[in-house]
């Protein structure tokens, strides 16, 4: 999940995962991998963000005790909202991307055949550039011609705030040729990804916008929408 927190007005933007939830306690382990862990304050308030299939699901809560350096204990306050797809909020980010045309219309088959075949980050084969990207879709550029409706096997290196990879069978839902030569740019809705890679995405994305708003009152704009 992605966990939001507010401190003297400073926004902090922590990936995490739920080790253990009750009605009246979350624990919670930071991700330091991707992110590092905020000085943390008992009773500081916290936003849980997390994806359930294709919805971005928000609990407010604050912090109970801090158990480690990455493990803390949340107390749920009030219910859990349901987002929409604006909630999917969109970011443009620095990544290294492969994709190639899958040999099916299947997303299931698609995916399997994904993971049965290992593309290593640091090849050639990825492209530097900066994608635009929400939990439910990726807008990027490639040298290949898709059509609309193709399934492709999609790997994706996010450079910020850390590097990860994010492996996503995605349906192309816009394609729009280059011009004199150049690549096409296209617009894919995610149909396969791991809960993991969506939660990844969403922190990315998150953690960009935050970044660049620089406000607290940007979680408030959030919560409102």
């Amino acid at each position: 999940m992605t966990l939001i927190s507010v401190r003297e007005g400073n926004i902090s933007v922590t990936s995490a995962r739920a080790l253990v939830v009750k009605a009246h306690k979350i624990a919670l382990k930071v991700d330091t991998v991707i992110s590092e862990p905020p000085d943390w304050s008992e009773g500081q308030s916290l936003t849980m963000i997390y994806t359930h299939g294709e919805r971005v699901m928000r609990l407010r809560g604050v912090l109970c005790e801090q158990v480690g350096a990455d493990r803390i204990t949340v107390e749920p306050v009030g219910e859990v909202k349901e987002g929409d797809r604006r909630d999917y909020r969109r970011a443009d980010v620095p990544a290294r991307i492969h994709a190639t045309r899958a040999d099916t219309t299947s997303p299931a088959e698609a995916r399997a055949a994904q993971m049965a075949l290992q593309v290593t980050p640091d090849t050639e084969a990825f492209s530097s550039q900066t994608v635009n990207i929400s939990g439910s879709g990726l807008g990027f550029t490639w040298v290949d011609t898709f059509a609309v409706g193709d399934l492709l096997d999609v790997r994706l290196v996010l450079d910020q705030p850390a590097a990860a990879l994010v492996t996503v069978i995605g349906q192309v839902v816009r394609a729009v040729p280059g011009a004199a030569g150049a690549p096409a740019s296209y617009a894919i809705r995610f149909a396969e990804l791991s809960e993991a890679d969506q939660d990844i995405i969403v922190y990315t994305v998150f953690s960009n916008h935050f970044a660049a708003e620089g406000l607290s009152d940007a979680l408030d704009d959030f919560d409102d929408a």
